[in-house]
């Protein structure tokens, strides 16, 4: 029977590609603009500690652990998911993914996705001072044995 050992979360939030070089909006709306790349980022309310303890009231991975599929032979199984969504203009999530859907175990991916589309309101990334709707990147790492 296996059992989950360990949750590690990875907390370094990784983004799309970096703030370097970020161009200013154009002076049009940009109400529907999905940037990639910020001056700054979107981030949960109450910073890395609170995405942090969100994840750990929230991701219950005990109830996909005798649903993943345990490779032959091995006694610890790592399956790291990569979480994309969009973060908008008031904070709300949409178009959550899981970018390397085809290499982690669908149950893993699909309670990745479930956590983050339930994650309450975001505060939304910032280009010159203004709020702007921005990709985010959020890998999420489950240990079974």
């Amino acid at each position: 029977m296996k059992h989950l050992t360990s949750l590690f979360l990875f907390f370094c939030f990784s983004t799309i590609s970096n703030a370097q070089n970020v161009p200013p909006l154009p002076s049009d709306s940009t109400e529907n603009v999905i940037f990639s790349q910020v001056e700054q980022e979107a981030v949960f309310p109450g910073g890395d500690e609170g995405w942090r303890q969100y994840l750990i009231k929230n991701l219950h991975p005990e109830r996909i652990a005798d649903l993943v599929k345990f490779p032959r032979g091995k006694k610890v199984f790592k399956q790291t998911v990569i979480v994309k969504f969009i973060v908008s203009r008031d904070g709300t999530l949409w178009e959550v993914t899981a970018e390397n859907y085809k290499e982690v175990d669908p149950y893993c991916a699909a309670s990745a996705i479930s956590v983050v589309k339930k994650s309450p309101n975001w505060i939304p990334a910032f280009q010159n001072g203004r709020k702007v709707n921005a990709y985010r990147r959020q890998p999420i790492t489950f240990v079974f044995e």
